[in-house]
């Protein structure tokens, strides 16, 4: 609830100062570094390091050129005694800003890295689909033996040989 709450006040303010994209583009840098960096939690959650120093190793961790925008939200959540949440906000804050914009995000995975005409093929069914813009990430995992795995938004196709091999397993059972 509190995450919700500031990453909807922050989309606001971002829109209010056309950086809603720019700001969108740090949240994903910051949940990367939350991902890559499990000891950044820690710090965040340590009444012991100061607001400062909390501010310092957001800034400094999407090891990136961090903007104005996004020091001054830094700022406002750390000061208030939310740096623990900053994590939950910022994907509170992606979400926001995929709504409003209308952006699906669409996950692909199979055993071999998919090729471009097959990523550009997704991208335009699923686009025609449903008239929104596609953010397309693939990714490769040979537990699924074969096939593929579609994720667009929160429905899923999995046509990967894991999965009918399974299936196959529990109509025997049966």
């Amino acid at each position: 609830m509190i995450s919700t709450r500031y990453a909807s006040a922050i989309y606001e303010y971002a829109v209010e100062k056309k950086n809603e994209t720019a700001a969108y583009q740090e949240m994903q840098v910051l949940i990367k570094s939350f991902s890559t960096y499990p000891m950044l939690r820690k710090v965040m959650n340590d009444p012991t390091i100061s607001h400062a120093q909390k501010i310092q190793v957001l800034t400094t961790a999407p090891g990136a050129r961090t903007n104005d925008l996004l020091k001054q939200i830094l700022q406002v959540v750390v000061e208030n005694g939310r740096a623990n949440y900053m994590e939950n906000i910022a994907l509170a804050y992606n979400q926001i800003y995929r709504e409003a914009k209308g952006i699906v995000i669409v996950n692909l995975t199979t055993v071999e890295p998919a090729s471009e005409k097959t990523k550009q093929a997704l991208i335009e069914i699923i686009s025609k689909g449903n008239s929104k813009q596609v953010e397309f990430y693939t990714q490769t995992n040979s537990d699924i033996i074969g096939g593929f795995v579609l994720e667009i938004g929160d429905k899923r196709l999995d046509a990967s040989v894991k999965n009918q091999l399974n299936q196959l397993r529990l109509n025997l059972s049966e």
